[in-house]
């Protein structure tokens, strides 16, 4: 899928590009992916868990650009990566072709500045546009602002996974399952 790059104000006045991921970004996701893990613990996996080489990232994104129905986001802020949002095909069989999941996230030193905003529109915009007719999420469901900005965007909670994430603390996290309709 192809994506205009697009500039956006953000809260504090300065610019966020929001462009399409390319090959050449195979190194700076790796490292975001080790960084947001240790950040926050609202993602599925632990820091020591990003084993992915910059080789593979790069082929992954080479492929996600190929396919017609993904689409991998990127947000910078004065030429740094802050963000990243993607949509993909729940599966591709026919009773399910109308469904997408997606993920979000947000380096924390940007968090508040409405970058998750921007990103979030743009993902549900190109979603709709692929022929999708339904987006689906699963997020901690005490992650109150990433909650509260599914809402914002019309997502209704469905349902509820207890114990989704064991910590290993030993604590837990519930997820809530959250359904948008597209079209």
């Amino acid at each position: 899928m192809n994506y205009q790059k697009k500039a956006i104000t953000l809260k504090n006045g300065k610019t966020c590009v929001i462009r399409q991921a390319e090959e050449a970004d195979a190194e700076a996701l790796v490292e975001y992916l080790k960084a947001i893990s240790a950040e926050t613990r609202n993602v599925i996996r632990e820091p020591e868990e990003v084993r992915t080489s910059v080789e593979e990232e790069a082929e992954f994104i080479r492929k996600n650009r190929e396919n017609d129905r993904a689409l991998m986001l990127l947000a910078f802020v004065d030429g740094r990566l802050a963000g990243s949002a993607s949509f993909h095909a729940v599966l591709d069989r026919i009773r399910v072709r109308h469904r997408c999941g997606m993920g979000i996230s947000v380096y924390q030193e940007f968090w508040g500045m409405g970058i998750g905003t921007a990103l979030m529109g743009e993902i549900l915009r190109c979603a709709g546009d692929a022929g999708f007719e339904q987006m689906e999420l699963e997020v901690v469901s005490a992650n109150e602002a990433a909650v509260g900005l599914y809402r914002k965007f019309g997502f209704e909670a469905t349902g509820t996974v207890p114990h989704a994430f064991r910590y290993q603390d030993g604590t837990y996290a519930d997820f809530l399952f959250m359904v948008k309709r597209l079209a």
